[in-house]
C-alpha cells in the first residue's frame, strides 16, 4: 500500500541535444564516460513515475543518480535512461521522535548541516559530499558505526518507486520483505525517493584523533592497531590510510595514516586508555589530534577524494589482519608505480552486533574493510589490470569473498561473491518487484 501524493510534474526530460546533457551525464569518477539515452531530471516523485513509465514502456534499462559518487559510476550508462534525483533534496526533522526524512537527492553535508543544529546525527558516510542515498542502500559505513551501525540500520521506512510505477511506503510493517531488501541491496528493486531515518544525539563537539607514522614503521602500526581494535569501545572508530605516492608532487613517498574519531566523554582515564594508544602505534611524524565539530570532522576524508579523481577500485571484507596479507599487500604497494591508496576501516561494535538476517546486509562479523583505489592517470588498462590482478590475489584472505558494494568495481563476479549467502531470497523478491530487470541491470539477479 502506497501513500497518497498529489504534486505537479516539475522536472525535465533532457536528450542528447540538450545543453546540460553533458553536465548531467558526468560523475564523481571522471574516467567513467558513459551516454544514457535520455536524462530525466526529477524534482519530486510524480516527475519518478512518470521516468519510470516512459523507460519500461520504450524498453530501457534505469540506473539512478542520487549523489553520482560511486567510484564504478553506477548511476550512469551508456543507451539507458538516467533519473537524476539531485533535485529532490528536502529534509525535515523530527525532534520528538528523532526522525529525520531525507529526500534521494541530499549529500551528507546537508544533512549534517541540518541534523547538528539539533545537536543529533545520522550515521553516515565519512565523506561529505557522498549521497546519502547510495549509502542507506548499500551499507553506509562511517564514524558512528560502533556506536549506531550503519546508515542502512538506522533507516525505518522509506517511499519507493517500482517497476510498475506504483508508489509504496515501506517499513518493517508494510513490506516487511522489501524492506529487509533495501538495507543492503535496495538499488536492485525500485527507487527510493525519501528516506526515514533514526537520528542520535552526536557533536556539537568531538574527538578528531589524525597521526601520521614513519612508513618504516608500518608493520608495528597495523599489529598494534589490530590488537587495539579486539578490546575498542564502541565510541571510537579508526581508519589507516597507506599510500605509496605523494598525491600532490606525484613522486614515490610511502606514508601511513590514520584518522579516527571518538564520540564520548573525555577524562584523563579516557585519554590514557582510548586515545593515547592510538597515538602510540610507533613514534608519530605528525600530530593533527584535536577537538573539532563533528561537522568538521566529516570533512577528514574530502581531500583524499577530490571531485574529478580518476580511479579504478575494489573493496573487500577481511576476517582478520593476518602476517601474510600485510607482506603481500606492502610488497604490492611497494613495486608498482601506480599511484596507489590502502583504506583498513576497522570494524567493531553496534555494526557487528546486529544479526546477519536483519537486514540484506549480512556482513556483521568481519574485522575490516579493505578498499585500494588506484589513479588511473595516462595509463587505464595498466590500472584496470593491477586492480584486478589485487582482487584475485586478495580473495583468498577476505571474508566469504564479499565486497562493498558501495566502494568497489561492478563486475559479475563480484557481485555473485558478495550475494551468495542471499541471492535465493534476492531473486525471489526480484521476479516479484522487477521482473523485467528494469533496475540494475548488471546486477543479473535474473536472466
Amino acid at each position: 500500500m502506497g501513500h497518497e501524493v498529489e504534486i505537479n510534474k516539475l522536472g525535465q526530460k533532457i536528450e542528447w541535444n540538450h545543453p546540460l546533457y553533458h553536465f548531467k551525464r558526468k560523475v564523481w569518477n571522471s574516467h567513467i564516460d558513459q551516454y544514457p539515452a535520455i536524462i530525466f531530471d526529477c524534482k519530486c516523485e510524480e516527475d519518478v513515475i512518470a521516468a519510470v513509465q516512459y523507460a519500461k514502456q520504450n524498453g530501457y534499462h534505469i540506473t539512478v543518480r542520487g549523489g553520482g559518487f560511486h567510484p564504478a559510476g553506477k548511476s550512469v550508462k551508456n543507451d539507458a535512461v538516467l533519473i537524476d534525483l539531485t533535485n529532490m533534496n528536502q529534509i525535515s526533522i523530527d525532534e520528538v521522535s528523532k526522525i529525520a526524512v531525507v529526500e534521494a537527492g541530499v549529500k551528507t553535508y546537508e544533512v549534517d548541516e541540518v541534523t547538528q543544529e539539533y545537536g543529533l546525527a545520522v550515521p553516515l558516510g565519512m565523506v561529505s559530499n557522498i549521497g546519502v542515498a547510495g549509502l542507506a542502500l548499500g551499507g553506509g559505513i562511517g564514524y558512528l558505526r560502533g556506536k549506531h551501525g550503519l546508515t542502512s540500520d538506522n533507516v525505518v521506512g522509506v517511499h519507493l518507486v517500482t517497476a510498475d510505477g506504483k508508489l509504496l511506503y515501506v517499513n518493517q510493517f508494510e513490506h516487511p520483505e522489501l524492506f529487509w531488501a533495501i538495507r543492503g541491496a535496495g538499488s536492485n528493486f525500485g527507487i527510493v525517493t525519501k528516506f526515514e531515518l533514526k537520528l542520535h544525539q552526536t557533536g556539537p563537539n568531538v574527538l578528531a584523533v589524525d597521526v601520521s607514522y614513519d612508513y618504516n614503521d608500518i608493520r608495528q602500526v597495523l599489529n598494534k592497531a589490530d590488537n587495539y581494535r579486539k578490546q575498542a569501545p564502541d565510541d571510537i572508530a579508526f581508519n589507516l590510510i597507506i599510500t605509496n605516492m605523494n598525491q600532490e608532487q606525484k613522486v614515490s613517498q610511502p606514508a601511513v595514516r590514520l584518522i579516527g574519531m571518538y564520540d564520548g566523554q573525555l577524562n584523563l582515564q579516557v585519554e590514557k586508555e582510548i586515545i593515547q594508544p592510538l597515538l602510540e602505534l610507533a613514534t608519530p611524524t605528525k600530530d593533527d589530534t584535536e577537538i573539532t565539530t563533528y561537522l568538521d570532522m566529516q570533512k577528514k576524508f574530502d581531500s583524499l577524494v577530490r571531485e574529478g579523481f580518476a580511479i579504478e577500485g575494489i573493496s573487500l571484507f577481511l576476517n582478520q589482519l593476518t602476517q601474510d596479507l600485510i607482506e603481500m599487500l606492502l610488497e604490492e604497494l611497494e613495486k608498482t608505480m601506480i599511484p596507489a591508496t590502502i583504506h583498513l576501516i576497522e570494524l567493531h561494535g553496534k555494526i557487528n552486533r546486529i544479526s546477519k538476517f536483519d537486514t540484506a546486509f549480512n556482513i556483521r562479523d568481519a574485522s575490516y574493510l579493505l578498499v585500494i583505489d588506484a589513479e588511473i592517470a595516462s595509463h587505464p588498462e595498466e590500472t584496470k589490470e593491477w586492480i584486478h590482478s589485487m582482487y584475485e590475489k586478495l580473495l583468498p584472505h577476505s571474508y566469504n569473498q564479499t565486497s562493498y558494494l558501495n566502494s568497489s568495481l561492478v563486475c559479475e563476479e563480484v557481485i555473485r561473491n558478495t550475494y551468495q549467502c542471499i541471492h535465493k531470497q534476492l531473486v525471489v523478491l526480484k521476479k516479484e518487484y522487477d521482473p523485467d530487470n528494469l533496475f540494475c541491470p548488471e546486477h543479473k539477479l535474473i536472466d
